[in-house]
This record gives C-alpha cells, sequence and structure tokens, in this order.
C-alpha cells in the first residue's frame, strides 16, 4: 500500500469556503477514480500548519495506482478547478505502508 502524501498552502486570498469546496471535491475523486482505496483532506495540525495549512492522503494499491490516480481526467480537472487557483504551494511525499 502507497499512501500518497500532499500538503497545501493555500494564497491568503482563499476563503474558508474556497477551501470546503475544494475538500469535498478532493474527497469526491474516490467515486470516479477507482485506484483510490481511501482519502482524507484536512486542516494540518502539526507545527507545520504555518507553511502547509492542509493535508491530503491518498491511498492506492502500489506505485502504478499512484500514477495511474494522477494521471485520471477527474484528478485533473479536480485539481484545475478547485485547488490550483487557490494554492499557493504544494508539497507531495510518497511512502509505503
Amino acid at each position: 500500500m502507497i499512501e500518497h502524501i500532499v500538503l497545501f498552502r493555500f494564497k491568503d486570498s482563499t476563503t474558508p469556503g474556497q477551501i470546503v469546496e475544494a475538500r469535498d471535491a478532493l474527497l469526491a475523486m474516490k467515486k470516479g477514480i477507482p485506484e483510490i482505496q481511501a482519502i482524507h483532506f484536512g486542516p494540518n495540525l502539526g507545527p507545520s500548519v504555518k507553511e502547509y495549512s492542509h493535508v491530503l492522503v491518498v491511498s492506492c494499491a502500489d506505485m502504478g495506482a499512484v500514477q495511474r490516480y494522477l494521471d485520471h481526467p477527474v484528478h485533473r480537472q479536480t485539481i484545475e478547478r478547485y485547488v490550483a487557483p487557490f494554492r499557493d504551494a504544494r508539497l507531495a511525499a510518497d511512502v509505503e505502508v
């Protein structure tokens, strides 16, 4: 199992409502992308919250499944519409669990 972990920092102009819309859209990707075994999104509870305020964790079977998830049109459209316009920075990592 691979955990694809993405840390986000949103632009200062991003409203709480826009973050809720991003969360809902990200979580809804599970319905359209079969490679997603589990998905979670929420505020960063750690000491790096000022650097990266929110965390996305996507569980996939293996790195091939992660790549198919990343390439999937639902993922690309979701990021383009609900995340990219409001994102200031992101940091992604993959770890086997």
